[in-house]
């Protein structure tokens, strides 16, 4: 049984901003090379972060996050 961790506003806040960043950089190289590895690593960065905050705060947390980022979601996932 997974125990989800406390997720409150300013840890929202706090992940959110963690997320832009992970985007805008994502966005900066797949702008220069989409097919590049640095590319790659960056968009597996975000996988990852978002994986982090399923496990840590649960899925519900990572809906939010994706939702307030403005990501596309599957209910299902």
């Amino acid at each position: 049984m997974q125990i989800e961790a406390h997720f409150d506003a300013e840890t929202v806040k706090r992940l959110e901003e963690k997320s832009e960043l992970l985007l805008r950089m994502y966005q900066a190289e797949f702008a220069k090379d989409p097919t590049s590895l640095a590319t790659e690593s960056s968009r597996s960065n975000m996988i990852a972060l978002r994986h982090s905050i399923n496990q840590i705060y649960g899925a519900a947390a990572g809906l939010d996050v994706a939702n307030a980022m403005g990501f596309p979601t599957d209910a299902g996932a």
